[in-house]
C-alpha cells in the first residue's frame, strides 16, 4: 500500500471534464463475425436513439455504524428519439432505495419521481414514473442504503508495517459506456474545521492506499457540512474520461482508532508488506482470444441466443402460472421493502390534490401497512365480499363471485389465493402500485397542506360513519352502492377512531420496515447530511435482450465473458438505456 496522493483538485467538485480524444478505430476480421452473428438481434433491440452517458457522480456518507448512504446523480444527453432509464446493477450489497429521493430533473426545470423495478439477481430498472420519458439532458439522481460492514466491504485488517487498520473496499457500479468524468465523494464521520482543509489537517489525515487507488485517480481532500453544523472529512476522487466497463475499485487503509465505529467489524486475512493479499501459488495465464477462433466465436453465440429464445419460453410458461406457483411461497415477504414516499422540491404553495383514494392518503400519512390493509378489508366485508377469518395471520373467505367495484379492489383482492391466505408478492405490487399513483398524483403538491386536507377529511368520516351505522341495513347498504368513493373513508375513519378493531391483522414479515427503520441505530450519528443540489421528490423492455444477459451469464460464464462482455455489454455491468 501507498500513501495517499494530493493534487489540490478542490476545483474538481463540480467541473465537468470534456472527453478526451483515443485514436482511431480499426474494425478487425474477428469482431465482424461477432457484429453478423448480432446483427438481427440488435435490430429487434437496440434504440435508435443516441443516448449518452455522459457523468456519473457519486456521493458515499459512511456512518460510524458500518453502514452508508449512496448518492448517485448520473447525466444523460439525448440528442435524438428518447429515453425513459436505464438497467442499474453490480452493487456489492443489497440496496435499501428511499424513493423520496430518487427522481430525474428534465429540462424545462420538471422533477420527474423515478421508479425503480426489482428485476432480480441485484438488477433494478431505473425508469421515469406514469411513462414519462425525454429527450435533450437529464440528470437522474438515485438514493440508497447499504451495510458495508455487514458486506465485509469494510474491516479490518493487519499490516506488517502499519498495525491494525480499517479498510474500505469498495467500488462503484461499471457502465457500459465511456464517461467525460466520473467523480466519487468519501464522506468519513471525521470532524474537520471547515469546507477548505489547513495544510496541517491535510498532512494528517493517515490514509494508505493500495497502487491502483493513486494510479487511477486523482484526489482531493475537503469538508463537507453535515446537518449537525459540523464539516466532515471528505475525500474526492475523481477519473476522467473512463472507458466503458472500467472500475473505479477504492482500496483504502486508516488506523483502528482514526474511524469512530461503533460496530463489531470483520477481520479478513493478513496482507503482506506490500499492501496486497499474499498471490504466491496462483499463475495467471492469458485469456483465449475469440477473434483468433471466429468459426468458435459463431457457434457459441448461436448457442446462446438458441439458449435465450428456450429460457423466454419458459419464462412465459411460468408467468401463466404465476398465482399457483407464489402460492407456495408462504409468507416470502421478508425481503420486501415497503415503498417510500418521496418529497419534491417543486411544491406549489397551497396546491391539494384532493382525489386520493383512501389508501393514498393512508400512505401519505404514513399509516403502517397492516393498517390500511385493515382499511380494505373493512371496506369489502361492509360490501358482503369477504370475511375475515383469521387476522394473524390474515386470511379471507370469500361470500361472493361478483366482482369488485374498482380497480383498487380488483389489485388487492388478486393478492390473496382461492383459500384466502396472502400471496405476498402480489400483496407487495399492491403497495408498491399504490405508492407510484400517489407519486403521480402528489409530486408537485404542497405536502403539509395536503396532509392537514386528509387528516380533516378522515374527522368528517369518522362523523358520518357513525351516523350511516346506525341505519337499517337496507337503508345503509343502498348508501354504500350510490356512494362507493365514500365506503373506504368510512373504514378509514373506523380503522383510525378504534385502534382495537383489526388491530390484530398481521402481514408478510417485512411489510413494516423500510429505508428510515434500515438506517435507524441505536448510535444516535448527527453528522448525517444530503449532497448539495439533492432535493427529494412502464417502459417497454425487449424480453429477448434481458433473456440473453441471463443465457449468456449462466451458459456460457467465463468461457465467452470477454466476448459477451463487448457484444451484448455484459450480465453485470450498468447502463443500457431504454
Amino acid at each position: 500500500m501507498t500513501k495517499r496522493g494530493s493534487t489540490g483538485l478542490q476545483e474538481l467538485k463540480s467541473t465537468q471534464r470534456p472527453l478526451a480524444p483515443h485514436g482511431t478505430f480499426r474494425l478487425k476480421p474477428g469482431v465482424m463475425v461477432l457484429i453478423v452473428v448480432f446483427a438481427a438481434f440488435a435490430a429487434g433491440t437496440a434504440s435508435a436513439a443516441p443516448n449518452d452517458l455522459v457523468s456519473v457522480e457519486t456521493t458515499v456518507m459512511l456512518r460510524p455504524d458500518g453502514k452508508a448512504e449512496f448518492y448517485h446523480v448520473v447525466e444523460w444527453n439525448v440528442t435524438s428519439g428518447d429515453m425513459s432509464g436505464f438497467y442499474y446493477q453490480g452493487e456489492a450489497f443489497e440496496p435499501v432505495w428511499n424513493l423520496e429521493r430518487c427522481y430525474a430533473d428534465l429540462v424545462g426545470g420538471v422533477r420527474q419521481p423515478l421508479v425503480v423495478k426489482d428485476m432480480g439477481s441485484g438488477k433494478y430498472d431505473v425508469i421515469l414514473s406514469a411513462g414519462k420519458r425525454f429527450s435533450g439532458r437529464a440528470h437522474y439522481v438515485m438514493n440508497y442504503a447499504g451495510d458495508l460492514a455487514a458486506a465485509g466491504l469494510v474491516g479490518l485488517t493487519t499490516s506488517t508495517d502499519h498495525g491494525e487498520l480499517v479498510y474500505v473496499d469498495w467500488a462503484p457500479v461499471e457502465w457500459d459506456e465511456a464517461l467525460e468524468y466520473r467523480a466519487v465523494r468519501l464522506v468519513l464521520p471525521v470532524t474537520v474545521t471547515g469546507e477548505t482543509l489547513t495544510e496541517e489537517e491535510r498532512a494528517a489525515i493517515p490514509m494508505l492506499t493500495e497502487p491502483w487507488v493513486n494510479e487511477q485517480n486523482r484526489i482531493d481532500y475537503y469538508g463537507s457540512a453535515g446537518g449537525d453544523g459540523k464539516f466532515y472529512l471528505t475525500i474526492l476522487f475523481y477519473q476522467d474520461a473512463p472507458g466503458a466497463n472500467q472500475t473505479q475499485r477504492l482500496g483504502l487503509y486508516f488506523p483502528r482508532d482514526y474511524l469512530p465505529f461503533t460496530t463489531d467489524l470483520s477481520s479478513r486475512a493478513a496482507e503482506t508488506d506490500s499492501g496486497r493479499p499474499d498471490e504466491s501459488g496462483y499463475s495467471v495465464e492469458p485469456p483465449p482470444q475469440w477473434r483468433d477462433a471466429p468459426l468458435a466465436a459463431l457457434l457459441v453465440f448461436a448457442f446462446v441466443i438458441a439458449a435465450a429464445l428456450f429460457l423466454y419460453r419458459k419464462r412465459v410458461q411460468v408467468h401463466a402460472r404465476r398465482a399457483e406457483t407464489v402460492e407456495g411461497i408462504a409468507w416470502a415477504g421478508d425481503a420486501w421493502t415497503p415503498p417510500k414516499l418521496f418529497a419534491g422540491t417543486y411544491q406549489v404553495p397551497g396546491k391539494v390534490p384532493e382525489d386520493l383514494h383512501p389508501v393514498e392518503a393512508a400512505l401519505l400519512l404514513e399509516l403502517a401497512l397492516p393498517r390500511i390493509a385493515s382499511i380494505m378489508v373493512d371496506g369489502l366485508t361492509a360490501q358482503g365480499l369477504v370475511a375475515v377469518v383469521r387476522e394473524d395471520p390474515l386470511r379471507l373467505r370469500f361470500l361472493s363471485e361478483r366482482k369488485a367495484g374498482d380497480e383498487i379492489e380488483e389489485r388487492f383482492l388478486a393478492a390473496f389465493d382461492a383459500d384466502g391466505n396472502v400471496l405476498p408478492g402480489l400483496l407487495a405490487d399492491f403497495f408498491e402500485e399504490s405508492i407510484q399513483h400517489l407519486q403521480e398524483k402528489i409530486w408537485d403538491c404542497d405536502l403539509e397542506a395536503t396532509k392537514a386536507f386528509y387528516r380533516k377529511k378522515i374527522l368528517e368520516a369518522q362523523a358520518k360513519a357513525e351516523e350511516v351505522d346506525s341505519w337499517d341495513e337496507t337503508r345503509r347498504l343502498d348508501y354504500y352502492r350510490h356512494n362507493h368513493a365514500w365506503l373506504y373513508w368510512r373504514s378509514y375513519g373506523i380503522i383510525s377512531s378504534r385502534p382495537s378493531y383489526l388491530a390484530g391483522v398481521r402481514l408478510p414479515e417485512g411489510m413494516s420496515a423500510g429505508y428510515a427503520d434500515f438506517m435507524r441505530s441505536a448510535v444516535c450519528y448527527s453528522g448525517c447530511f444530503t449532497p448539495a443540489n439533492v432535493g427529494t421528490v412502464d417502459a417497454c423492455h425487449s424480453a429477448c435482450h434481458n433473456a440473453c444477459h441471463d443465457a449468456c451469464h449462466s451458459a456460457c460464464h467465463s468461457a465467452c465473458h470477454s466476448a459477451c462482455h463487448s457484444a451484448c455489454h455484459s450480465a453485470c455491468v450498468s447502463g443500457s438505456s431504454h
